[in-house]
């Protein structure tokens, strides 16, 4: 294990080696060399050994090793002038042009120098794969709480996102952005495959995140104007079980929260999980969704009732009609039925509602009501 220490508000990570961290190795390596190891900190103390013994103990040779960054060769004339020492090798593990610690190696010290700077450059691998592991958990760390800022419920702090988007994720979001949602259940389950079709695509994407349990969220720059062979590669990955949802081009952070609303709205609107839900095709809807209650009440609420009253049928008929743009045979052929069936059905409406569908003003008035209650 690796622990990292943050410095800052957002930090700088600082390596350390641990006991489980040593003996991780250690135990590793033994299986294939008949040598007595020790792994010792920045303190000169021995975190990890093949002689369990010698743990928590001080290595003077180590100290020394980490004093002047340099190799220590213990044999008969000198091993005595460092307590807790053993005839053996003792090499600095070095990461990132820094000391991290001490390898030490007991033994001839002819027969044992190489298979000590084997070992050491083992353990160096070790640490520089487990640092890039642990700076790519903290950054996406960083990556989530700044969206969670974003996306807070309350509003947002445009000025310190922006101080933090350049600061500390080391980003620019002074740009046009479209907010991609990718919405379902198990969907954060294919977080890495999205990323790596998008990176199979070249996308720059601002980012690619998990949101609020069953949402991914892309920030994708608007030069890309083309989003469908993405959006189906995008379905094909995770199996057609998501919905996506697609905003408009925005401006910024606060873009960025606008178009992710946008983009929100359009699975919601659409409903039906396997498909794509662009914004711009649900304007009214928005409009209908942006209509303060009140005056929804006051103009719309009796209308809705008796919609309500006459049946699935008749709203269902309403809603076919108005999708087909006033279209007499389109919709009778849609709902299978005679055309002069439709005409009867539209006069039952204007009849027993108030409203007549084929009236632009009352039709905008019950596309309203029809997208209040999606």
């Amino acid at each position: 294990m690796l622990i990292f220490k943050r410095h800052s508000r957002w930090g700088v990570l600082k390596l350390q080696i641990t006991t489980k961290l040593g003996q991780e190795i250690i135990s590793r390596i033994e299986e294939y060399i008949e040598v007595d190891i020790n792994i010792m900190d920045l303190n000169g103390k021995i975190v990890a050994s093949t002689d369990k013994n010698r743990i928590d103990s001080i290595h003077s040779g180590a100290i020394k090793v980490i004093e002047t960054g340099n190799p220590l060769i213990l044999n008969e004339k000198n091993v005595l002038d460092y307590k807790g020492a053993k005839q053996g090798a003792n090499l600095p593990i070095m990461h990132q042009s820094k000391i991290e610690g001490v390898v030490g190696v007991s033994g001839n010290p002819e027969e044992i120098l190489p298979m000590t700077g084997l070992i050491r450059a083992s353990v160096e691998i070790v640490l520089a794969q487990m640092h890039v592991q642990e700076q790519a958990y903290y950054q996406e760390r960083q990556w989530n709480f700044w969206l969670q800022q974003l996306l807070h419920p309350s509003g947002l702090n445009k000025e310190k996102l922006e101080e933090e988007a350049v600061y500390s994720l080391h980003i620019q979001t002074n740009a046009f952005w479209t907010v991609m949602i990718l919405y379902g259940e198990n969907v954060q389950d294919f977080l890495q495959v999205i990323r790596r079709e998008i990176s199979t695509r070249k996308i720059n994407t601002l980012f690619t995140l998990p949101f609020s349990g069953n949402e991914v969220i892309i920030a994708i720059p608007s030069e890309v104007k083309d989003l469908e062979p993405l959006v189906k590669a995008l379905m094909r990955v995770t199996q057609d079980n998501i919905s996506i949802g697609i905003g408009e081009d925005e401006f910024g952070i606060a873009g960025i929260r606008k178009s992710y609303k946008q983009a929100k709205q359009a699975v919601i609107f659409e409903k039906e999980i396997g498909k794509v839900s662009y914004s711009k095709a649900w304007r009214i809807e928005r409009l209908a969704a942006a209509i303060h209650g009140d005056e929804y009440n006051s103009i719309c609420l009796p209308y809705e009732k008796l919609l309500k009253e006459l049946g699935d049928i008749y709203i269902k008929t309403v809603d076919t009609y108005l999708s087909m743009n006033f279209s007499i045979k389109k919709t009778a052929n849609i709902l299978h039925i005679h055309r002069n069936t439709l005409l009867y059905r539209l006069d039952q409406i204007k009849e027993r509602v108030g409203l007549d569908p084929r009236s632009f003003h009352d039709a905008f008035i019950l596309k309203v009501i029809r997208s209040k209650q999606i």
